[in-house]
């Protein structure tokens, strides 16, 4: 099974698997949007699902397709995720304050912003992610965070010939590295169910 499908499928079984326990238990779900990835001109929209007293289970995804031609300064992405939330915290509100967990990101993109040519390719992300949710009014709430972990890409270089007015592969790129693999500010709506 090729990596991004595999991303696809346990961001799908996670969120899933929530909803599931969430029928059972009676316990609220959020729907959310992660401001930094609409600042990048990529809307973003997502859900979590709490699960019994400590945990909560996290899915989202982007797409951003932009650009001013259809040579130059455009840019095409996409990314689902998922992430597994433990609450350190909790209350008669339910799951706020500090959470740790561990999330995996998978996306492709194509851009072609940079002088000497475009690149095309794919990314997948896996880290440990911290945050901290602060509480707003009503059903409303901000939830930052950030990950770090392993990062791996491929992608292939491309120029634009003007002479043959078409694109024309240069090279091909794997990178494997440590780095950030989360970064979020998010709105959550946070929607009780009858006995909360």
């Amino acid at each position: 099974m090729k990596p991004l499908r595999t991303v696809l499928l346990l961001s799908f079984l996670l969120l899933m698997l929530g909803l599931r326990a969430q029928e059972k238990n009676d316990t609220p779900f959020a729907l959310t949007t992660n401001f930094l990835s609409w600042a990048t001109l990529a809307p973003n929209l997502g859900a979590e699902v709490y699960m019994g007293k400590k945990w909560s289970v996290a899915a989202d995804g982007s797409l951003g397709m932009w650009g001013f031609s259809h040579t130059r300064m455009a840019t095409q992405t996409w990314s689902v995720g998922g992430e597994a939330r433990y609450w350190l915290q909790t209350g008669n509100y339910g799951f706020r304050r500090t959470h740790i967990g561990v999330s995996i990101r998978g996306g492709e993109f194509d851009s072609n912003f940079f002088t000497d040519g475009g690149r095309r390719g794919k990314a997948l992300l896996a880290g440990v992610t911290a945050g901290y949710r602060f509480i707003l009014r009503g059903n409303w709430l901000v939830d930052a965070g950030l990950g770090v972990g392993y990062i791996h890409t491929r992608y292939d270089r491309y120029f634009w010939n003007k002479r043959f007015g078409k694109y024309e592969f240069q090279s091909s790129r794997t990178r494997n590295l440590f780095g950030l693999t989360d970064l979020h500010v998010s709105l959550v709506y946070r929607i009780s169910l009858k006995n909360r």
